[in-house]
């Protein structure tokens, strides 16, 4: 068990990562919150979907959407694994 935001990083289902990515790009923190709801790893989701709240909250100042490409980014690669 990590911090909120290594416990954010979740793993969803191989063609997913991608998805959840272009999803940050353009609804910053609704990729978050999706991967948080559907992956198998639940004692991650809780942190998930408060990074994606957190995410949806701070895009309007773009820390929110930089941060939310990057969490997607992250999502995917480790789906990829």
């Amino acid at each position: 068990m990590g911090g909120l935001l290594e416990d954010s990083v979740v793993k969803v289902q191989k063609g997913m990562g991608i998805i959840i990515l272009l999803i940050n790009v353009f609804f910053p923190g609704i990729g978050t919150l999706l991967a948080g709801i559907m992956t198998e790893e639940k004692d991650k989701s809780q942190s998930a979907i408060i990074v994606g709240i957190l995410q949806i909250v701070l895009s309007c100042c773009c820390i929110g959407w930089l941060w939310a490409i990057w969490t997607g980014i992250q999502i995917m690669q480790a789906s990829d694994n």
